[in-house]
């Protein structure tokens, strides 16, 4: 359906989904190319590296498998536009208006319009299948597809004692679980870091080094845009990692017959056949850590003794107080939240913040500030009192 749109032959002799993987291809990460051809509606088995989920496993959230129809590219063709030439700034914001009447949110019209934006200057320009961006000429702030500068993000941030309990619940799973050590490592990671939770997953074994026992480590992550860079991770990361590791065993893989050339990347978090983990497990491991020590009320007692007697200590209440109101709305993302909130408020500055989290700009680092310190010296606490004094207690 979405062929229609680009010419079958033109100069170069490419057809639909050869342009469109052509397009993909300027992103390195599988997701990104995912996420923009979901927005655009380009088919997934058009995405360059894309291997269809095996329906008898399992996994976490699931990606959207039927077009809504509202997809910008299939939106063009129900809408009788017949090439990218054509498309004019009044047809985005029909668009837009179409996707606002069906219930889509302001971030969601803004990101998806960010990938119909990208899609025109980084190729559809480039490639002289269209004469000007449409994009550049909406009025965001008129559609509502725009955040106001400094909006703190609804994404909500862990308390500093749910992140306590989150190490902890993960530092006492840690030797009584198959993957204990390596679910350990994960969370120490994602809290002590910030890094993000497809960052996790992409880090390779060679991108993490460590000079000495008692020393920090130094982690290289592969961010957004094809861009790395060196997080530090502190000695109990560290030392976690380092846990890991002396357990790791990755599964032999035989090779294949004319497989030839550079053997891929190791990487760091694998599966027990040897695979690497996917993002979906991080999300996981969170809510398995809620969910042990946090059950449903009416869960059932676990079957385990080590595991009733540790729900029965001091420190797994700690954990329950803490997890409980988390258990069905975590995810891993409020880790980084957390990670700019913390640091914040223990004087690191906003520049270094920026950098660890790999932000491009300072005002989306700003963004991710949850700033209690403007909460707790708000002169709220001195005006209503006194307007209340006398006859109110």
């Amino acid at each position: 359906m979405t062929v229609a749109l680009v010419p079958g032959a033109d100069g170069a002799g490419k057809s639909g989904p050869e342009r469109f993987a052509e397009f993909l291809r300027i992103y390195a990460s599988l997701n990104t190319r995912i996420a923009y051809a979901t927005d655009l509606g380009i088919p997934l088995e058009w995405v360059p590296g894309y291997v269809a989920p095996d329906p008898g496993r399992r996994r976490g959230r699931r990606r959207r498998e039927q077009s809504s129809g509202l997809e910008w590219l299939v939106w063009c063709v129900r809408n009788g536009i017949d090439s990218f030439a054509e498309v004019r700034v009044e047809h985005v914001e029909r668009w837009l208006d179409d996707l606002a009447r069906a219930g889509y949110s302001g971030a969601t019209r803004g990101r998806m319009l960010s990938a119909v934006s990208a899609f025109y200057q980084k190729y559809l320009l480039r490639e002289g299948l269209a004469g000007h961006n449409p994009v550049a000429l909406v009025d965001r702030r008129a559609q509502q597809v725009n955040r106001a500068t400094g909006t703190p993000s609804a994404t909500k941030r862990w308390s500093f004692e749910a992140c306590r309990a989150l190490l902890l619940a993960a530092y006492l799973l840690a030797e009584h679980r198959r993957d204990g050590r390596r679910d350990r490592a994960m969370v120490e990671i994602l809290i002590g870091t910030g890094v993000r939770a497809e960052e996790l997953v992409g880090v390779n074994l060679l991108d993490y080094r460590r000079a000495a026992a008692r020393d920090i480590g130094v982690l290289r992550v592969h961010g957004k845009g094809g861009k790395d860079r060196e997080v530090a991770l502190a000695v109990p990361v560290a030392d976690a990692v380092d846990a890991y590791l002396v357990q790791r065993r990755p599964a032999t893989v035989p090779a294949l017959r004319g497989d030839v050339g550079p053997r891929p990347a190791e990487p760091l978090f694998i599966t027990s056949t040897g695979r690497r983990v996917h993002v979906s497990h991080v999300d996981a491991v969170l809510r398995r850590l809620c969910a042990t020590f946090a059950p449903e009320p009416d869960a059932a007692p676990p079957r385990a003794r080590w595991l009733a007697d540790l729900l029965a200590t001091s420190q797994a209440s700690f954990i329950a107080t803490h997890l409980g109101p988390l258990r069905d709305t975590i995810h891993p993302h409020s880790a980084r939240h957390s990670y700019a909130t913390y640091a914040k408020e223990r004087g690191v500055g906003l520049r270094q913040v920026q950098q660890d989290l790999g932000h491009a700009s300072l005002s989306t680092t700003e963004i991710y500030l949850h700033d209690e310190d403007s909460i707790r010296n708000s002169a709220a606490h001195e005006l209503s009192p006194a307007l209340h004094r006398g006859w109110l207690a």
